[in-house]
């Protein structure tokens, strides 16, 4: 069943696109001249010739279909015809080493394209890279139509009918590292929304537009990598896996560091108040002072006031006072008798 749709896809790609920014010649340009080549996927052998007249460079092609495989033979030193996924690589190749081994448009097709990067791997020669070209399903044009709720298979393009796997940037990387490769060099081929196969829902609103196409990657069509062998890659992808978990856990913590600085600023407000904290402390030290001296008056007229009722009423409660009480008044009179 897989095999009749590899079979189906890579007969509708007969043509080399040589137009400056075209995915083919993205792919060719990775790869040096006089290079010794071995095409995955080689069709009819269109791009092989294309490595071969350009390049100088010595092709070994390996396709599934047996009629375009021999008229790639025209273009290529020898082609392999089978399918990638279950061919004896060893017993085909033997000791053989290339110095590009390509994918174009190919990975995406495959059930298991980590184990065929793996299976490769011992044909890169000596400062040998792979080429790949990788569909981008995170186009714009792809989450636009998305957000409208559409998600249709076509003939070709990004949501090829024959497309098997369905890769974002961080996927290719995965697929290179989680199969021993590093990835040396990004290139794209960018191309606008609106001149995909995929129509964009004139609807949605213009926000949704704006935000999608935010994204660096919202315009790259196709990745175009090339990859070099590293036994350090599947290291560096747990590394940077745990990098993307840590920064998820940053940005979950970000509202918190936002209360944090708003809470600092309250401090600091409250540390520019402090001269005045420290003057109301005077004050009401003042006022608890005020209040002790009013008491203390306080107390002392009452204490005056006791003691004068006191005096008055040992004088005017004593025994000669009333004695003396007719003489002082007989003096009264003469008082007011006198002109």
């Amino acid at each position: 069943m897989a095999s009749h749709r590899m079979q189906d896809a890579l007969s509708k790609y007969t043509q080399y696109h040589d137009s400056p920014d075209s995915t083919h010649n993205l792919v060719v340009g990775l790869v040096e001249r006089g290079s010794r080549v071995l095409e995955f996927g080689c069709a009819t052998g269109y791009m092989s010739r294309v490595l071969r007249d350009r390049l100088g460079a010595t092709v070994v092609g390996v396709e599934l279909e047996a009629a375009a495989a021999e008229e790639a033979g025209l273009h290529c030193d020898r082609v392999v015809v089978g399918d990638v996924e279950e061919l004896d690589l060893e017993a085909e190749l033997g000791s053989e080493r290339f110095d590009a081994i390509l994918f174009a448009d190919v990975l995406e097709h495959l059930r298991d394209p980590e184990a065929v990067l793996r299976r490769v791997r011992p044909f890169v020669a000596e400062g040998g890279a792979v080429v790949a070209s990788i569909p981008n399903v995170a186009h714009a044009s792809v989450r636009l139509a998305l957000l409208a709720g559409s998600f249709r298979y076509r003939e070709q393009g990004l949501l090829d009918d024959s497309h098997l796997r369905f890769f974002t940037r961080e996927g290719v990387q995965d697929l290179f590292e989680g199969s021993g490769y590093l990835i040396a060099e990004w290139l794209r081929r960018r191309l606008e929304i609106e001149e995909t196969e995929i129509p964009v829902p004139a609807s949605l609103p213009e926000d949704a537009r704006a935000w999608v196409t935010g994204d660096p990657e919202a315009t790259t069509y196709q990745f175009v990598v090339r990859a070099v062998p590293s036994d350090e890659a599947a290291q560096l992808r747990e590394l940077r896996m745990n990098l993307d978990e840590a920064r998820a856990e940053l940005a979950e913590l970000r509202p918190l560091r936002v209360q944090v600085e708003e809470l600092e600023g309250q401090a600091a407000e409250l540390e520019e108040l402090r001269p005045l904290r420290g003057m109301a402390e005077e004050l009401e030290a003042l006022r608890r002072a005020h209040d002790i001296l009013r008491r203390r008056i306080v107390a002392e007229r009452v204490a005056f006031g006791e003691g004068i009722a006191a005096v008055q009423e040992e004088v005017y409660g004593s025994r000669s006072w009333r004695y003396t009480a007719p003489m002082r008044k007989a003096i009264h009179g003469l008082r007011r008798l006198k002109p």
